[in-house]
């Protein structure tokens, strides 16, 4: 097991970045159809080819962040839910069957067509009080015709709308001015005494050992700034994967004014033993 996490570690960075998704989309393409042809396919969950959100089992992430979300981030069923980055639905699924139908409610905006229409004719159609939207954002991994810059982008949502706010592997793909446009949309649209839940690669003490140490799964061996506070795996497309030191992403929650304190929930990402989930948690309440 050690000698193939090694070897993944080692070509995950060797294969250009588009081979690696047009691989993917090709091999999932062959696992549709195969649970086509076998009756095999999981009703009300989209096809494999369109996860375009990451490697992991689609539901099984998906539940244990709605746990996630209750146990440490403070989700309640009567929330107005702000989820950035929705993707083809996989926290928006699980939420569905949490949210209050009455009481709660739910927004997303992603940057992939396909995701926010697959949601919109499979997940909306059935629980009317969640919202998606397509936002045009340029990302060189995600999206490279986007016409908006995200260092620039206003969420198209009110002041003080949302109780919970959250986004799940999305400043693991987004530079620096970008979070800080992004963090500060956050305050402007969180209720006062509202909740966000954070994911990241946290660069602290133990993860840069054991970077040097080679046994975390990211290498991050590129870095961005010359103070070294944003490092990258993939010199050709920086976005694919970025980490942070993890005093700045703290210097930034401080900076943008949403909380002096917060909570971090170390994720097994680095090779650290007992993680509590994979990426970096971060937890905050607005003051």
């Amino acid at each position: 097991m050690a000698f193939l996490d090694k070897a993944k570690r080692k070509f995950k960075y060797i294969i250009p970045t588009g081979v690696k998704k047009a691989m993917k989309y090709c091999l999932y393409s062959l696992q549709d159809f195969w649970s086509f042809v076998t009756g095999k396919g999981v009703k009300g969950y989209p096809p494999k080819r369109l996860n375009f959100v990451g490697s992991g089992e689609f539901m099984k992430i998906g539940e244990e962040f709605l746990k996630h979300f209750k146990k440490i981030g403070g989700l309640k069923s009567s929330n107005t839910v702000l989820d950035i980055g929705s993707g083809i639905g996989r926290m928006a699924i699980p939420l569905a069957r949490y949210l209050d139908t009455n009481k709660g409610e739910y927004y997303g905006f992603d940057i992939d067509k396909r995701g926010v229409k697959w949601c919109k004719n499979n997940v909306s159609i059935k629980y009317p009080h969640f919202n998606f939207e397509y936002v045009d954002i340029y990302n060189k991994y995600y999206n490279k015709k986007g016409k908006i810059k995200a260092n620039k982008f206003v969420f198209p949502y009110k002041n003080e709308m949302f109780d919970f706010v959250f986004a799940t592997s999305v400043f693991t793909h987004m530079l620096p001015d970008q979070i800080e446009q992004y963090l500060s949309e956050i305050k402007r649209v969180l209720k006062p005494g509202g909740k966000i839940f954070l994911t990241f690669f946290s660069l602290d003490k133990e993860a840069i050992q054991n970077i040097k140490k080679k046994i975390s799964y990211c290498d991050f061996g590129y870095t961005y700034d010359e103070a070294g506070n944003c490092m990258y795996s993939h010199k050709d497309v920086p976005e694919a994967e970025i980490g942070y030191k993890e005093k700045w992403i703290i210097d930034q929650l401080k900076k943008s004014g949403i909380s002096e304190e917060l909570e971090i929930y170390h994720g097994g990402w680095s090779g650290r033993k007992n993680p509590y989930s994979y990426q970096d948690i971060i937890c905050a309440q607005k003051k």
